[in-house]
């Protein structure tokens, strides 16, 4: 069995099966976190608008501190960051029920967004450094997937602890420290990083603007999905357990999606691969708001939904490897995570507006309106090469 996994994921199989444990325990957090606050939030009356800005802390802080994580990363190490971002979201997580109100949240979450972007950071940076051209797609979509695979339990974890009191938040801290637990107990390699080659952010982005664009857009659509979908729902008279098991079968798309992707990653011409996400990603939504009243049209919209974007993150990164070489795989991947935070941001923003403006259907006039100016420069960039 071992000669298996070894030649499947290479000689480093064990420092990939710690880290794909860790992701998947992570995304099970995530996955409870974000609508278990957005769900709390409209149940005590609070608008889309006021609901969105209190999602953009978290991106806000990783925009904010995109030139420090790459610098903690290279000075404490890869494995040390990790544990260090797990250890301060524990604390944070019990604040949430003691300091209770919009503001107070709004602290926590900038906290947590910056202890979060050092961890994902950290997680892509270690990846992309022990990857090659040979298994760099399979590897990346391994990860993705193990991810989603958590992010999409998320919503049945909140959907067995509900979202009044302490409860959830315990959870979720107790997943933080799980987490933890195989970074410290398994004997795994941590890579020591080349000296950081500091890489200029608007200058990278603009010579990338596929590769950034996608993430950006990547950011917009995870965040406005968790937050608001459920939102949309009940505003379209679906029960909470309803709108929870749709978001599920959304994410179960992502987790099943992602070893095709894989295998089509390391085989086949990627920006193809792109621009076909992209277009799924911008017709699902539109067929599934005209057939709410019909199950199986909306479950296959979500299942597809949710493969293609959860693979459009996963081809921007594996182009991303491909691009940087060892010494700038950190700022890269900082820079990745900042632009999808840019995306986390504006989501909110604009969603919750918009929402409010022209009521649930605003969650798919902003979705496609994003997705299909990106598509727009992903052709043109396509063609040009």
């Amino acid at each position: 069995m071992t000669s298996v996994v070894q030649s499947f994921l290479g000689n480093n199989y064990k420092t990939y099966i710690v880290l794909f444990l860790c992701a998947l325990i992570i995304g099970i957090k995530l996955g409870t976190l974000v609508p278990l606050l957005s769900l709390i939030l409209e149940s005590r009356g609070y608008s889309n608008t006021e609901i969105g800005l209190n999602v953009v802390a978290q991106p806000l802080a990783v925009i904010l501190f995109v030139r420090v994580t790459p610098i903690i990363i290279h000075k404490i190490g890869l494995a040390k960051s990790i544990i260090i971002a797990q250890i301060f979201t524990i604390i944070l997580y019990f604040t949430f029920p003691i300091f209770d109100t919009l503001t107070s949240w709004f602290i926590i979450r900038f906290i947590i967004g910056f202890a979060g972007a050092l961890a994902w950071n950290a997680f892509d940076t270690w990846m992309l450094s022990m990857a090659d051209d040979t298994n760099r797609g399979k590897i990346v979509t391994i990860y993705n997937t193990v991810f989603v695979i958590g992010f999409a339990l998320g919503p049945m974890v909140l959907y067995m602890t509900g979202i009044e009191g302490w409860l959830p938040f315990v959870v979720i801290s107790a997943l933080s420290f799980a987490a933890i637990i195989p970074l410290v107990t398994m004997e795994i390699d941590d890579p020591k990083l080349p000296d950081k080659k500091t890489l200029p952010v608007l200058a990278t982005i603009i010579a990338a603007p596929t590769i950034f664009g996608a993430a950006i857009l990547c950011g917009l659509d995870d965040v406005m999905f968790v937050s608001f979908f459920p939102i949309f729902m009940i505003k379209n008279q679906f029960a909470q357990e309803i709108a929870l098991q749709y978001v599920t079968i959304t994410l179960v798309g992502g987790v099943i999606c992602q070893p095709i992707i894989g295998v089509m990653l390391d085989k086949f011409n990627k920006r193809t691969l792109m621009n076909s996400a992209v277009i799924i990603t911008f017709i699902c939504p539109i067929i599934f708001s005209f057939y709410l009243d019909n199950f199986y049209v909306m479950a296959v919209s979500c299942f597809i939904w949710g493969g293609a974007a959860s693979g459009l993150f996963a081809i921007s990164l594996t182009m991303l490897g491909e691009r940087y070489s060892a010494s700038q795989v950190a700022g890269a991947t900082a820079i990745l995570v900042m632009v999808f935070e840019c995306g986390s941001l504006a989501g909110p923003v604009v969603g919750g507006r918009v929402m409010d403006m022209f009521g649930p259907m605003g969650f798919i006039y902003t979705i496609t309106s994003f997705t299909f100016l990106f598509l727009l420069i992903s052709i043109y960039r396509t063609i040009r090469r």
